[in-house]
C-alpha cells in the first residue's frame, strides 16, 4: 500500500469527537457527492479529510474468469450494446486511472476547504478495506452504492456491511447527481444521542451557509432561546446559523419530512428513543438527500 500523501492543516485544531473523515471513493458521480459532503464535514469538525480508492480483489478475479464480458451500455444506439472479453491487466490499469481522479479530486476539494488531507490506494474486498483503514474517531463517508457490484439507486452489501461494522459514525451520501443547497436537519428529542449531533449539526449549518432546522419530537419543546444555548453550550460556535424550529403534527408527518427531504442535509441520531423499531432502516432506504448517521450500534440499513 502507498504511503499516504498528506498536507498540513491551516491554523491546526482538533475535531469534537472527529478526528479524520475517510472517504470510499471511485470514478462515480455518487463518490463525487460523497466527497463533497465529506469535505463539508471536514471543515465543519476541523478534521482531516482522507480518501481511500480500493482496487477491488473480487473484481480482479471476476474478470479473470474465462466466461466474463464487460457490457458497455449508453454509449450506443438505443437498444444496442457494446460487448468485450475483460482482461484482469486492462481492468487494473482503469482502476489506476480511477483512482488518480479520485486523488486529484479530493486535492480540489481539500484545497477549497483548507483541509488536511491524505489518499491511499489498498487491495482487497472494498467493505473490508475500508473498515480496515477506519478507527476511532473517523467518520466514514460512503456513497449509497459503494462497490463494484452495486445496483443503482440502492443500498449496497457493502454499506450495510460497513454500516454494520463501522466503529464510529457513517455519512451516507446519495445516488448521484449534485448536492442541493438546502437546510441541515436534525431530529432532536433531547436524548443523549440528539445532544451529541447538535453541535455538529450547526457546525455544519454554518460551514454551509444553510439554515439549522431542528425537528422537535415527543415532549420536547424548547423554545428558539433556549435550542440557541443549547447549540451555544454544545460547540461554542458564534455565529449561530438561522434557526428552523418546528413540531409535527404526530409521526407520520415526522417520518414523511425526514425521508422526503430533497435538499440540504439529514443528520441522523440513530439512537435517539422515539424512533420505534425499523424506522430509521426505513429512512436510511427512502432518503434522498446526504445523511450523517450517528449511533453507539451502528444499525445495519434494510
Amino acid at each position: 500500500m502507498p504511503a499516504a500523501e498528506t498536507t498540513a492543516r491551516p491554523g491546526g485544531g482538533e475535531a469534537r469527537h472527529i478526528r479524520r473523515v475517510l472517504v470510499a471513493l471511485d470514478s462515480s458521480t455518487a463518490c463525487a457527492v460523497t466527497l463533497e459532503v465529506a469535505a463539508s464535514l471536514a471543515a465543519a469538525t476541523a478534521s482531516e479529510l482522507s480518501g481511500l480508492f480500493v482496487e477491488d480483489q473480487d473484481l480482479l478475479h471476476l474478470a479473470g474468469l474465462p466466461f466474463a464480458r464487460e457490457v458497455q451500455l449508453g454509449k450506443v444506439r438505443p437498444g444496442e450494446s457494446l460487448s468485450r472479453d475483460l482482461d484482469p491487466a486492462v481492468l487494473l490499469r482503469d482502476l489506476r486511472a480511477q483512482a488518480a481522479v479520485a486523488r486529484e479530486a479530493m486535492a480540489k476539494q481539500a484545497a477549497l476547504h483548507r483541509l488536511a488531507w491524505s489518499f491511499q490506494v489498498a487491495k482487497g474486498r472494498s467493505e473490508e478495506a475500508l473498515l480496515l483503514a477506519a478507527a476511532a474517531g473517523d467518520v466514514i463517508a460512503v456513497a449509497r452504492g459503494f462497490g463494484p457490484m452495486a445496483r443503482f439507486g440502492r443500498i449496497s452489501r457493502e454499506v450495510r456491511l460497513i454500516a454494520a461494522r463501522a466503529p464510529g459514525p457513517l455519512l451516507l451520501a446519495g445516488a448521484g447527481g449534485t448536492l442541493q443547497a438546502g437546510p441541515v436537519l436534525l431530529p432532536y428529542d433531547a436524548s443523549p444521542a440528539a445532544e451529541h449531533m447538535l453541535a455538529i449539526a450547526a457546525d455544519l449549518a454554518v460551514t454551509r451557509r444553510a439554515p439549522l432546522e431542528i425537528m422537535l419530537l415527543g415532549e420536547t419543546a424548547p423554545s428558539v432561546e433556549d435550542m440557541a444555548g443549547s447549540i451555544r453550550a454544545a460547540g461554542g460556535r458564534e455565529p449561530l446559523p438561522p434557526l428552523q424550529i418546528w413540531i409535527p403534527r404526530d409521526r407520520r408527518a415526522a417520518l414523511h419530512r425526514l425521508c422526503a427531504l430533497d435538499r440540504g442535509l439529514l443528520v441522523l441520531p440513530a439512537d435517539e428513543p422515539w424512533f420505534e423499531n425499523g424506522q430509521v432502516e426505513q429512512i436510511i432506504e427512502r432518503a434522498k438527500v446526504p445523511i450523517v448517521l450517528q449511533t453507539e450500534k451502528a444499525p445495519s440499513p434494510a
